[in-house]
């Protein structure tokens, strides 16, 4: 620095005009940036954005909202526009101007983003180290925040995550703890390559193939584990004093999320979430249930929702269908083409179109009840097919779209709405239950006497319940007070005791059922 400032005192003129060839010329890091590429993932970030939001948006407001979330990143870089001119600075420092696009396409809004960002990179050491995938994150954050609470992005490696979440991985099936020299497997999931080999719980993997366990980290441990369905894996493992090998064939691997078990006579299944393996679960589930009960029948089923945030819109209408012969499921409505859906039970997915063959189904709902969970709950109830039993749910009402994005990541939209059977909009309403166990309001003994003499206030709200406009926010927070969501995790048992007290009087059930088809015809 010495050497070139003494330099500039003596040749002025040439020193300037280096200087600011100097000021101009791209960072290494920068450089570094395919600037052609990221220009392109933006704009096909934008587009999605632009034609698939539940609400019509502004390229403009989007760009900027984007170009602001890089303050994540740089504290110092404030953004000033006007109609015709955007304007950057980094702390006190201007750092431009530059016309706003007169072109309102979303190629035009990214290659102004990528020009905004060289001339900040130039003036933040930051900025300038800044890899792609940082820029993706920061940018479509912001970008997406204004929309709703479920719009997002996920970069490469979450979005993997996610679709490994929702559809399942090429895996072996079994979970374990990462010892010092080993794994220990806790257990093997039904069905996997794992049990088909004979591995247990407490056998101990000491190599996979040719490595062996000392000294891998865990995300080592699951780069060995999951590779490409029918990859093959060998396995070194010990059981008390003996050592075995085995060779394992993974195949698609999805943890499951539906779980059989008994309440006295009466069959539980409970369903944690929506992944892709969800019906065929549960219906091989309740199939082999029902195999063993030939003779004696039980009074009915309890489909257990509490906590279930929901998931894929398929299953929720695949499950749906399980038990319903006719009828609406759900339908769904946005800007987009492709979301003016409406689906209706088929009668293909078993014999005569229900599962149960008119078994009675108590629903068991709580207020982290969402989503899909809730298109279930308000079908069933809708048809007369099941009592609903809890509190009000979530009111998570949207269906989101999966972009794929161009660098293996994933942006996740809203972009419609959820209608019931009944017309009502889900979103930020729910689903009323028939039954309201609330606030630890009544007992098993209280309920079978109001339902008695037909005293249930959700039931008497019901009618207002399906015909609420959606734009009535004050009207629809009123009726959630009627029976408050809550977390019912920790009310197990009064919610199972008020479930089977109904399931085991037939009169309480058809009087239940009764009350929603009179209340709902006398709108």
């Amino acid at each position: 620095m010495t050497l070139r400032i003494s330099l500039c005192w003596r040749r002025l003129v040439h020193c300037s005009t280096f200087m600011l060839m100097w000021l101009w010329l791209p960072s290494p890091a920068l450089a570094s940036l395919d600037v052609p590429e990221v220009t392109r993932i933006i704009a096909y970030g934008l587009r999605a954005i632009e034609t698939r939001a539940l609400e019509p948006v502004s390229l403009s407001e989007t760009t900027l909202e984007g170009l602001r979330g890089l303050a994540t990143v740089e504290a110092g870089l404030t953004l000033q526009s006007d109609d015709k001119i955007l304007s950057a600075a980094i702390g006190d420092h201007p750092i431009g101007d530059w016309p706003l696009p007169s072109s309102n396409t979303p190629e035009a809004w990214a290659a102004l983003t990528m020009r905004v960002l060289q001339a900040a990179q130039t003036q933040s050491s930051i900025l300038n180290r800044m890899d792609a995938e940082t820029l993706y994150q920061a940018f479509f954050d912001s970008a997406l925040s204004p929309l709703d609470p479920f719009s997002r992005y996920a970069g490469r490696a979450e979005a993997e995550q996610q679709q490994e979440r929702r559809n399942g991985f090429g895996g072996i099936g079994i979970r374990y703890r990462l010892r010092r020299d080993h794994l220990e497997v806790t257990s093997v999931l039904e069905g996997t390559p794992a049990e088909d080999v004979g591995v247990e719980p407490g056998d101990r993997i000491f190599k996979i193939g040719e490595t062996t366990i000392n000294t891998l980290s865990r995300k080592a441990v699951h780069g060995l584990l999951r590779g490409p369905v029918d990859s093959s894996l060998r396995l070194a493992l010990t059981r008390g004093t003996e050592t075995r090998i085995v060779e394992i064939k993974r195949s698609l691997v999805s943890t499951p999320t539906a779980f059989l078990s008994q309440t006295g006579t009466i069959p539980h299944l409970k369903i944690t979430r929506f992944s892709q393996q969800t019906v065929a679960l549960s219906r091989r589930l309740i199939e082999e249930y029902l195999d063993t009960v030939q003779s004696r029948p039980p009074p009915g089923l309890i489909l257990d929702l509490r906590g279930n945030p929901g998931g894929l819109l398929d299953q929720a209408v695949n499950l749906s269908d399980l038990f319903l012969k006719k009828g609406d499921i759900v339908s769904t409505r946005g800007r987009h083409p492709h979301t003016q859906q409406s689906y209706q039970a088929t009668q293909t997915d078993v014999p005569g179109g229900d599962i149960l063959n008119g078994l009675p189904i108590l629903i068991l709902i709580d207020g982290r009840t969402a989503s899909a969970a809730e298109i279930v709950a308000a079908a069933l109830q809708a048809d007369g097919r099941a009592v609903v039993v809890g509190t009000t749910s979530y009111g998570k009402g949207t269906v989101q779209t999966v972009v794929a994005m161009p660098n293996g990541g994933e942006m996740t939209l809203t972009w419609s709405r959820f209608y019931t059977p009944s017309g009502y909009a889900l979103h930020t309403l729910g689903v009323m239950p028939t039954v309201c166990t609330a606030e630890g309001r009544t007992t098993p003994e209280m309920l079978m006497h109001a339902l008695g003499s037909g005293n249930l206030p959700a039931i008497a709200n019901y009618s207002r319940w399906r015909s609420i406009g959606l734009a009535d926010t004050e009207g629809r927070h009123a009726l959630r007070r009627i029976c408050p969501p809550e977390d019912h995790s920790n009310r197990d048992a009064l919610d199972l005791d008020i479930a089977q007290a109904i399931l085991q009087s037939p009169g309480a059930y058809r009087t239940a059922l009764a009350a929603l088809e009179t209340t709902a015809a006398s709108r």
